[in-house]
């Protein structure tokens, strides 16, 4: 590389002596180094006049290669550096739905703002245990989702954010303008629900027993944010959902919250790691990243519920 810095500095400062001063050596070390650098090329690479030196064909052809080396050596070293400091690299992560509306997206982009060289691959999916597995066999740098702390030995959970649940409707449904609701009120209602087997359904059940009630008849189940939100502002369908989700909606007018409380207990809104493997600098970077919008989260949509 010394040899090569060489070769641009002759050609930039058009002497031997210019080049050795740029690259702070004496002019017997820029002498020697050429003299190798020829005897490696096997050709004369600089001519020497009394206009001073300049280079031969040959060595026009490599001090061309060698800029394009120089320079991808520098952003080498620069990407190193970043990938050291956290500012460069690649982070998968796994997000199961409550991350995705809110919490993965204002992550990304405080990313573009603060590491734009850190690329992110995104995993949507519905199943948490085929996460874990993905995770576990280094598919995965991370989840985000609901998770309960101390479910699975292999794997830390770290608490993001606690979020209430609300019922979205659309801004001219029925029950808009009613200040009173109880749970009661609705039954009968179409409703949009998670799936079976999801945290969240197993907690809308747990509600609907302690308070008496029956499950909603033939609700449509999905997980998709993108179904539940159309659906709200097509129909007269009522659905669960945390604070934050439909908060932009709310906010602009399009969609509503009835007044009704949901005694739910749900695990919160966490970030799970592999217990025993250290992240990438890369990775810490967006771990810091989703925990300052939960921080976020914490005080502006919990607070609402």
């Amino acid at each position: 590389m010394s040899q090569l810095r060489l070769l641009v500095g002759i050609a930039e400062t058009g002497s031997l002596l210019g080049a050795a001063e740029t690259l702070h050596i004496t002019q017997p070390a820029a002498t020697k180094a050429l003299r190798q650098m020829e005897q490696a090329v096997g050709e004369i690479l600089v001519r020497r006049g009394s206009g001073g030196s300049v280079l031969t064909d040959t060595g026009e052809l490599l001090c061309k290669r060698a800029r394009t080396i120089l320079v991808e050596l520098n952003d080498a070293e620069e990407e190193l550096g970043l990938w050291h400091s956290g500012g460069a690299g690649h982070v998968t992560i796994g997000a199961l739905p409550v991350a995705t509306p809110m919490l993965v997206p204002e992550m990304l982009h405080e990313l573009t703002v603060k590491a734009p060289r850190i690329t992110v691959r995104v995993v949507e999916g519905n199943s948490d245990s085929v996460f874990r597995e993905q995770l576990k066999a280094g598919h995965l740098d991370m989840l985000v989702g609901r998770f309960w702390p101390g479910e699975d030995a292999q794997l830390q959970t770290e608490v993001l954010y606690e979020s209430s649940f609300r019922l979205g409707v659309r801004a001219d449904h029925p029950l808009a303008g009613k200040r009173r609701l109880q749970l009661s009120d609705l039954i009968s209602l179409p409703w949009i629900l998670p799936p079976l087997g999801t945290h969240t359904r197993t907690a809308l059940e747990d509600m609907f027993r302690v308070a008496g009630q029956g499950m909603p008849p033939h609700p449509v189940e999905t997980t998709s944010f993108l179904v539940m939100r159309s659906l709200l502002q097509r129909t007269d369908m009522i659905c669960p959902v945390p604070i934050e989700v439909l908060h932009g909606d709310v906010k602009q007018g399009l969609l509503r919250f009835l007044p009704v409380k949901l005694d739910m207990k749900v695990p919160p809104v966490g970030l799970v790691r592999h217990a025993r493997r250290t992240p990438s600098p890369a990775a810490n970077t967006v771990i810091e990243q989703l925990r300052e919008v939960g921080h976020r989260a914490t005080s502006t949509y919990k607070e609402k519920g």
